[in-house]
């Protein structure tokens, strides 16, 4: 499994440029507020387009601007965990995870499996605001991972996490880049959980061009 990128994203406030290529296992990506981090996960599940580039994952091309090719969201196979998580709060927690089976194969990990690995099973029956926030992840780690994905996004996973519960949330991550044979991608602004969690970190760093920002992925650390 591997993801290849080579984007250009124009910004009123910069220019993101971003190229690279990850395969499995867990990815961190760091950098300060505003970089763009969150614009590089959203170009890679198709909710925003690029100027520029193109986007292959394993022998497919989710977007290449220049061949005018841009796979729709439902069908690029991306599981993306946003910051807030966004479940649905009038369905159990049972439905939030089905809820993306419908559009996709039913191949990879099934629903048991999910559920027994995220330890969701005592909260099947219960609605999002009658569990925790760790709780609330997990799920939504799962229904992403309902979804039969080839590539993983979690933006921001330990965001409003109370830090008594960032170590389950860490340890869940860690097992799942064990797990799955597919890459992982990890926005954090805590540069000390992205050490701790992953294989590869990287970071998105600025430096002035022609008055606007212009902000690469940076390989900072690599761990192992």
């Amino acid at each position: 499994m591997s993801l290849e990128f080579d984007l250009t994203l124009a910004r009123r406030e910069f220019d993101l440029h971003l190229s690279g290529e990850f395969g499995k296992g867990i990815t961190g990506i760091f950098g300060p507020s505003g970089s763009g981090k969150t614009s590089f996960f959203n170009l890679l599940a198709g909710i925003e387009k690029p100027e520029s580039g193109f986007i292959r994952l394993n022998d497919r091309v989710l977007a290449d601007v220049g061949r005018k090719v841009s796979v729709p969201i439902h069908k690029r196979r991306v599981g993306y965990v946003f910051q807030d998580r966004l479940l649905f709060p009038h369905l159990t927690v049972r439905d939030n995870l089905l809820f993306g089976i419908p559009y996709t194969a039913k191949t990879g990990l099934s629903f048991d499996e999910i559920v027994d690995f995220l330890d969701l099973k005592p909260l099947l029956k219960s609605k999002p605001a009658r569990i925790s926030g760790g709780e609330q992840q997990r799920v939504a780690i799962g229904r992403a991972l309902l979804c039969t994905p080839d590539l993983l996004l979690l933006d921001e996973p330990f965001n409003a996490i109370d830090y008594s519960l960032r170590s389950s949330i860490l340890a869940t991550i860690r097992e799942l880049g064990e797990k799955t044979d597919i890459p992982v991608l990890v926005i954090s602004h805590d540069r000390e959980d992205l050490v701790t969690l992953s294989d590869r970190l990287y970071r998105l760093s600025g430096r002035g061009l022609n008055g606007c920002r212009k902000f690469n992925l940076q390989n900072a650390v690599k761990i192992g």
